[in-house]
């Protein structure tokens, strides 16, 4: 029952009930706080084990799982002592418990979980700390597997018994067996005659003499001169308090050590000393009478100790024991276990005939065995066998091994019988259990879909193949009891055979993968592809008596991976023929395994000086600018890494060249995931490049020409209108051609893999970067050529215009813009909107994960004060201005890069992350100093960003109304 107002995480479990002190502890333990979680968890093994544990009287420990967490039960419970372990052990970890003997038992532990087998030991020291201390203590004992239904060992069990009582019992007969053997046997009356104070031998007789390991030789010799060693043991004392008052001395078993054949003896004796007086009552010696009695003395202790062994083996036994004695079978003794298996008062049964204290056992073959055994001497011994007894009210039937034993005297009388039972009822009913278990798994085998096999012995003849495995032999279903090679005779030079021989003489499982296997199926040899495992089935007692072969068809799989094969045939193909510069190369020294004219053209090397060789061999000059460290990141992290317009310096046509790339380094994997190279696209935009960077010249040049004279800005535009025309047409052509040709590529090829539709797509993806790159380098340019007019321009009206066009990005980010009071100036309109159109479009692109964008955007009149703080501003001095700022809370940028980004292609954050060109803030610095304005940018990370713009109301030159209000 529960205890009353208490609860635990395991009361719902009926194979955690009953157990006694421990079973209660177990149930009460927190087990969900432990690695092997609350019990709803557990594996059925484990649950099983535990209840067996509890359930037992006999002493059982169990360690479950790698972190060897702790069960034991009542039984076990006393071998901890006091003060000791308990309950601390219960649920704890087997290392931390354990720390004074674990570098004994651990390798027992570790033999067991790794190769399944049982270990034994019998009156093994293993000293554990209780009672306060250290203490030797000695045991019998057993470590066995605990499986799942894989046969994986998942804990270890140990049925154990303390035997230290019995060990010390042992020790201390064999030490009595020892002194027995170096005693003198012999017990005659033996005699002899010393006189003086010094005590000379007079006289002593062969009996004597043989007591003292002595010859007649010594007869006229001190006594201490030839029995030195009497000294140390008072004798002296003695023979002088005799000699002095003349009272007698006597002693009964006297243990007398003698130097006797150069050895020390311990001898027991009765001996008497009795003055001897001349005429005149003068002591002048002492008459010596002694007896060995040794062996009596050690006979006795023998035999005393002989009984109590027996008595305390019965007593402390493992097992149910007791001794009858007579014909009527008197229970003499009986320990705990036997008591318990009788289910009756220890007093009920002891000293009566076992019949009448116990009368339901009469007439189940019991008296007669008993008397059989008294009358004959012969043993009887039987397992499994069912009683029938009165317990706990109702009738119970036990199974019990059983042996009755003749219990002799030391002259051969049987006198008893000794009567040894072990209560096994638990593993007959799990026996049985068993066996229904193995009718299930057969029957469940025959019906799994998939293909199994069992054959025993070294033949491996057929015990069991299910319908699966017969399909996949394609032979009928008479197959159990025929031999494996007899079914199969195709399989003869296909190295199966020896795979099943190797498993059944080794025990070493085998499992194949992805193998090809030819079979006889509709009468045509066929082949297929299978994997298959052949595993070991042992016995009880761990030998190999068959092997298990468990299989599945992956013919299908094999196919499919041919045609990836042919797949990875047509994409090296595509590479060659790719519009761009396409190569793969192999391994971590990069191999070059297949590359395009294109890419052959790029490097400017003869091809023969490339292929299958290290890329870094045939391009030594391209290892020094950190492409080798590129190519490895690629290879080891399989992580894409894309760059635009990075320069490479090359040696083509006997001289170094820049040449600049827009690439992608990508991993190459086969079919199963795994990286075996690396493919590189690259596109040659060293055209584009150069011609960027002859813009950059060209506004750098400008902006010295606007300081010195109006005639140097003329001829700037006319470049830029140059460079317009060549962006527009000699630029922009490639591009779409590289674009045409991926269609074109694509539609040619038809349907194809993922992977190389994949790198199509990027080829696209990266002409229209290009294009879209071009196209705002051209935009940029012809803010230069500022040939339209000036025209009074409601700001208020660009935004709402601006709002117009981005409203399908502003409803997808869910962002919400606020405006109002905008002032109305003298501006280019369009410029205007392409001013507020990329601030706008910036604030919606850089957002913070997870919140809705929001803009603020409001105008004022600075200062004088304000105004002289811009450098710009000061040739327009007394004209009207008026400060503009865009707010947002986006991701900002770090203080340090406020005038960086405004620079022309110049980007903080990776394409990956935030698409454009680099050039949308570069256009609206442009746009305010066409304006004859100043911007500015203020930001920190991830506080959002603030641009100031400050534009004139009225361009120089036209006369301002005055200000009102």
């Amino acid at each position: 029952m529960k205890r009353q107002g208490r609860t635990s995480e395991t009361d719902n479990y009926p194979f955690l009930q009953g157990g006694g002190e421990m079973g209660q502890l177990t149930r009460d333990f927190p087990w969900s706080q432990t690695p092997i979680g609350p019990p709803d968890q557990w594996p059925e093994n484990l649950r099983l084990t535990v209840a067996m544990i509890l359930g037992s009287r006999f002493p059982m420990f169990l360690w479950w799982g790698d972190e060897l967490i702790q069960f034991y039960n009542d039984a076990y419970r006393p071998s901890l002592g006091n003060d000791g372990k308990h309950p601390q052990a219960l649920g704890q970890r087997g290392p931390e418990c354990w720390t004074e003997i674990w570098d004994i038992i651990y390798p027992l532990i570790h033999q067991v979980r790794t190769t399944g087998e049982a270990t034994w030991s019998e009156d093994q020291l293993i000293p554990i700390y209780r009672n306060g201390h250290l203490e030797d203590v000695y045991w019998t004992f057993s470590y066995s597997p605990i499986r799942n239904a894989d046969g994986i060992v998942q804990g270890v069990l140990v049925v154990c018994q303390e035997t230290t009582e019995k060990v010390k019992a042992a020790g201390r007969l064999l030490q009595s067996e020892k002194r027995f053997r170096n005693l003198v046997s012999g017990a005659m009356m033996a005699t002899a005659i010393f006189t003086g104070r010094d005590m000379r031998l007079e006289l002593a007789n062969d009996a004597m003499l043989k007591i003292w390991g002595r010859d007649k030789a010594v007869t006229g010799t001190p006594l201490l001169a030839f029995m030195p060693e009497l000294e140390e043991q008072g004798f002296p004392q003695i023979l002088d308090d005799v000699f002095t008052t003349g009272r007698e001395y006597t002693a009964q078993e006297a243990l007398v050590y003698l130097e006797r054949n150069g050895k020390r003896d311990e001898v027991y004796m009765d001996f008497s000393y009795k003055p001897l007086r001349d005429d005149d009552q003068v002591i002048t010696g002492i008459l010596v009478m002694a007896a060995d009695v040794t062996e009596r003395v050690l006979s006795s202790k023998r035999l005393a100790q002989s009984e109590e062994n027996l008595r305390n083996t019965i007593l402390r036994a493992p097992v149910a024991m007791c001794i009858f004695r007579g014909p009527r079978h008197r229970v003499e003794i009986a320990n705990d276990r036997m008591i318990e298996l009788w289910g009756r008062p220890a007093a009920a049964v002891l000293g009566n005939p076992v019949f009448e204290a116990v009368p339901e056992v009469k007439n189940q073959g019991f008296e007669e065995i008993l008397t059989a055994v008294f009358t004959t001497g012969n043993t009887y011994s039987a397992e499994g066998v069912p009683v029938t007894l009165l317990r706990q009210g109702g009738i119970e039937v036990v199974y019990i091994n059983l042996v009755n034993e003749a219990y002799r005297e030391s002259d051969g009388r049987i006198t008893g019988v000794i009567s040894v039972a072990t209560d096994v009822t638990r593993q007959v009913i799990a026996s049985k259990k068993i066996e229904e278990s193995e009718q299930r798994v057969r029957s469940l085998v025959e019906s799994a879909p998939f293909p199994i096999g069992v054959y025993v012995g070294r033949e491996m003849r057929i015990r069991l193949a299910n319908q699966a495995i017969m399909d996949v032999w394609g032979k009928g279903s008479d197959l159990v009891g025929k031999r494996y090679s007899d079914v199969l005779p195709e399989l003869d030079s296909q190295a199966i055979y020896p795979q099943l021989d190797g498993v059944y003489t080794t025990g070493i499982p085998f499992h194949a993968r992805n193998q090809r296997v030819d079979l006889v199926v509709d009468g045509r040899l066929q082949s297929f592809y299978f994997n298959y495992s052949f595993t070991p089935l042992h016995d009880a007692d761990g030998k190999v008596y068959g092997v298990m072969n468990t299989a599945a068809d992956v013919t299908d799989l094999n196919l499919a991976k041919q045609k990836v094969e042919q797949s990875e045939r047509n994409f090296r193909s595509m590479v060659l023929q790719a519009p761009v510069a396409m190569c793969i190369m192999l391994g971590p020294q990069h191999v070059v395994e297949v590359a395009n004219e294109l890419m052959i053209e790029l490097w400017g090397k003869p091809r023969a000086d490339v292929m299958s060789k290290p890329i870094f061999e045939a391009l030594p000059d391209a290892r020094e600018q950190g492409l080798e460290q590129l190519l490895d990141n690629v290879y080891t992290t399989g992580e894409t890494f894309k760059a635009d317009e990075r320069p490479v310096v090359l040696l083509r046509n006997g001289r170094l060249e820049t040449v600049y790339q827009n690439f992608v380094y990508e991993p190459y994997k086969d079919a199963d995931g795994t990286i075996l190279g690396v493919l590189a696209i690259s596109i040659d935009v060293t055209a584009q490049v150069l011609a960027r960077q002859k813009i950059e010249d060209v506004v750098a040049g400008r902006t010295q020409e606007l300081a010195a004279a109006n005639a140097s800005l003329q001829k700037s535009n006319a470049e830029l209108e140059q460079f317009a025309y060549i962006a527009s047409h000699d630029l922009q052509e490639p591009i779409r051609k590289v674009s045409t040709f991926a269609q074109m590529l694509e539609m040619n090829l038809g349907t194809i893999d993922a992977r190389s539709g994949n790198y199509l797509n990027k080829i696209k993806d990266s002409s229209a970067r290009m294009l879209s790159l071009i196209r705002d380098v051209l935009a940029y340019s012809q803010l230069s050529t500022n040939d339209e007019a000036f025209v009074q321009t409601s700001l208020a009206g660009i935004v709402k215009e601006v709002n117009t066009d981005l409203e399908l990005l502003i409803d997808q980010t869910n962002a919400r813009i606020y405006y109002s009071h905008l002032p109305e100036i003298e501006a280019i309109p369009l410029q205007m909107l392409q001013l507020f159109g990329n601030l706008i479009s910036n604030a919606l692109k850089f957002t913070r994960p997870g919140i809705s964008p929001e803009i603020t955007i409001t105008s004022g009149i600075p200062g004088t004060e304000e105004i002289q703080q811009y450098p710009a501003l000061n040739h327009l001095a007394g004209t009207r201005y008026h400060k503009i700022e865009v707010a947002d809370n986006g991701i900002g940028f770090d203080p340090e890069n406020a005038e960086r980004i405004f620079h022309i292609f110049q980007r903080l954050h990776a394409r990956e992350e935030y698409a454009g060109t680099g050039i949308g803030l570069a256009m609206c610095k442009k746009i305010v100093q066409n304006h004859n304005g100043y911007i500015h940018a203020r930001s920190a990370k991830g506080s959002g960003t603030t641009f100031c713009i400050i534009l004139p109301q009225y361009q120089p030159g036209r006369e301002q109304p005055e200000p009102t209000g």
